[in-house]
């Protein structure tokens, strides 16, 4: 339907104006900011004379979404799910009043974001921000985020975030995006290599032990950082072992290019084929 501006404040509000308001609000096509441009009025005033009337409008997220996507991803967790809930886990933000979820990168890491849409079966745009040198995107959709709230991802999941529920077949996967997310790998010599995660210490120490059984690892002490995060990181041999562990059965729809391609590098140097 399109609708013209109107002011509504023109010798106060005619019973017209407020059959039309109201006509409108019962479409639940538009949103409170929209409706208080068409109106020429504040957007409190639009909400108290629907909610007068018994007129709520649909959450704002729903009109935020302008792309299309599988809210059901997350119903079910697989190797790609598990992955990107790993991701989202470590490198997302879920905005919890609009229903939307956010993932902000590296403009270097675009095509990671291009992953992401294409799995999720989005149109969605992403966006760059120069200033920064970054680039995100944003979805919406309510079943989704209650999906993510279920599965233990919180809103403030770097200070909040304790156990995240994944099946421990699919564990592999799941660290795997916490750790492209959160993670890193440096060093330069055999003895000096190092992976590292950082993150809350209840969900650090979730990922530890997993690792200790699957991969045959000792226990480490959890390091706290300089903001309130904190950092588990193993050396040596058992860099491999944790790398071999997460990289097993993954595929390049999965997992972040230029990590992947930095732990084939230290695979041939240190000849660990």
């Amino acid at each position: 339907m399109k609708i013209k501006k109107n002011n509504v404040f023109y010798n106060g509000y005619s019973q017209h104006k407020i059959s039309e308001l109201l006509k409108l609000g019962r479409t639940k096509n538009y949103s409170a900011p929209e409706l208080a441009k068409v109106f020429n009025c504040s957007k409190s005033t639009i909400l108290r004379a629907l909610d007068y009337n018994n007129i709520h409008l649909p959450n704002k997220g729903q009109f935020k979404r302008k792309y299309n996507l599988n809210d059901n991803f997350f119903d079910k967790l697989d190797n790609i799910s598990a992955y990107w809930l790993g991701f989202i886990a470590a490198d997302g933000c879920i905005l919890n009043k609009t229903n939307g979820i956010k993932i902000v990168l590296s403009n270097i890491d675009d095509n990671h974001l291009r992953k992401f849409l294409k799995a999720i079966n989005s149109n969605g745009k992403i966006h760059y921000v120069k200033k920064y040198n970054s680039v995100f995107v944003e979805i919406y959709s309510k079943k989704i985020v209650k999906r993510l709230l279920s599965y233990g991802i919180t809103p403030k999941k770097s200070l909040s975030i304790k156990h995240v529920k994944v099946p421990s077949f699919l564990m592999s996967h799941f660290i795997r995006g916490i750790f492209d997310g959160d993670g890193s790998i440096t060093g330069k010599k055999r003895t000096h290599l190092q992976f590292m995660i950082a993150g809350n210490k209840p969900f650090l120490e979730q990922i530890q032990d997993v690792l200790i059984k699957r991969c045959y690892l000792n226990k480490v002490k959890i390091y706290p950082l300089k903001s309130k995060a904190f950092k588990i990181q193993y050396t040596g041999i058992q860099f491999f072992k944790i790398l071999n562990f997460i990289y097993k059965n993954s595929e390049s729809s999965i997992m972040l290019d230029r990590k992947y391609e930095k732990y084939l590098y230290y695979k041939k140097v240190f000849n660990m084929t």
